[in-house]
């Protein structure tokens, strides 16, 4: 019996595991993204496919759609973190790649509500 609910709990552990996505962005060095307008500003353009993409970055444009669309649901909280932080930096800092990239993942402002409530603290 004690087999059988051990194998129950690895096996939903192991679903758990599989539903968050795979440390995608969690290689970024957000710090150095942040103090590097020329590096931010390059990422941003492979987000909007007006530039190249690096390896890592291309997982994250893959991945932003359905991110968007259920709320971060499978980020990991590391995920959670760097995507605010990101989001909230390039907001302030540069309003037109901001407006850019609104404009490019949701143009019809479907995802603005529940956004906004995901950038609270």
């Amino acid at each position: 019996m004690r087999t059988v609910i051990f194998l129950s709990l690895l096996l939903v552990a192991i679903v758990i595991a599989e539903d968050k996505y795979d440390s995608i962005g969690d290689n970024i060095n957000i710090n150095e993204l942040l103090e590097n307008d020329r590096l931010l500003k390059s990422y941003v353009k492979c987000l909007l496919n007006k530039g190249p993409c690096t390896p890592e970055v291309k997982k994250v444009k893959d991945t932003l759609p359905e991110a968007l669309a259920t709320r971060c649901a499978k980020c990991t909280e590391r995920q959670k973190q760097i995507g605010k932080q990101l989001a909230k930096e390039v907001k302030k800092r540069h309003p037109e790649l901001w407006n850019e990239m609104i404009a490019f993942y949701d143009p019809e402002g479907k995802y603005q509500d529940a956004f906004q409530d995901y950038l609270k603290p």
